[in-house]
């Protein structure tokens, strides 16, 4: 996940320097680079599937010590979700952009 970010990051801020510079060279380096975007569509989940295809973000399952029942957490059998979409695009958290500047008020 950290190499997709510096990737995009490094796009982006290649793009956004190629815009103050007029060489033909980096103009060229720019219409490659407008493919990059600063949204994010996917990213890495947080829960798990279990052996029986349930999925969810913890699993328990009940143990009997001495006549006393206990809630014990699962760690063992478990795989990942992975990468899930996103319902809408979100805005990159590295975006090297200023989006708007704010004024004080006095």
């Amino acid at each position: 996940m950290g190499q997709k970010v510096s990737g995009l990051t490094n796009k982006v801020t290649r793009s956004v320097s190629s815009l103050f510079s007029h060489s033909e060279e980096t103009q060229e380096s720019a219409l490659a680079t407008q493919r990059a975007t600063p949204f994010v569509y996917k990213r890495t989940s947080s829960m798990f599937f279990d052996e029986e295809g349930d999925l969810a973000h913890e699993f328990y399952e009940e143990v009997f010590d001495a006549g006393h029942s206990r809630m014990k957490r699962q760690y063992k059998n478990l795989r990942p979700q992975g990468e899930v979409e996103l319902p809408y695009p979100k805005l990159h958290p590295d975006l090297p952009i200023v989006m708007c500047e704010l004024e004080a008020i006095r």
